[in-house]
């Protein structure tokens, strides 16, 4: 009885019909994670490209901190990621502007929800007159 169930798992080649379960069930995975987790990442790459450009700009217009969070938050908003004022510093130092913005992304696999942290620094001179 043995030999005839594990006859009927495998092939007259040699593969194994739980491999092959075993691969698509691998491959559904990556499917999925790449799914959920690829237009996390892409808006974070963006928004991350659009504050370092803010920081630029604003250090050469000599914008004020409340119009540089402000334009921050107006960046989030169109990359659809979700932060308040508090996630935002903005510090001058040394005639440099700093820029730091710090979220969250909850994320919900089926079996259990994590969050992501993101992490965005940017820094720019700031214009003499």
């Amino acid at each position: 009885m043995k030999n005839s169930t594990f006859h009927s798992l495998r092939s007259s080649d040699g593969k194994g019909l739980v491999g092959c379960l075993l691969s698509i069930v691998l491959l559904a995975a990556a499917i999925y994670l790449g799914i959920i987790l690829v237009p996390i990442y892409y808006s974070d790459f963006n928004f991350e490209n659009d504050v370092k450009t803010t920081a630029s700009r604003a250090g050469a217009r000599f914008s004020d901190n409340e119009q540089i969070v402000k334009d921050i938050l107006s960046l989030a908003k169109r990359n659809e990621i979700r932060i308040t004022k508090e996630d935002i510093k903005v510090e001058r130092f040394a005639g440099q502007l700093h820029i730091r913005v710090e979220y969250s992304v909850p994320v919900d696999f089926i079996i259990f929800e994590r969050d992501l942290n993101f992490k965005i620094e940017a820094s720019s001179f700031i214009g003499s007159l």
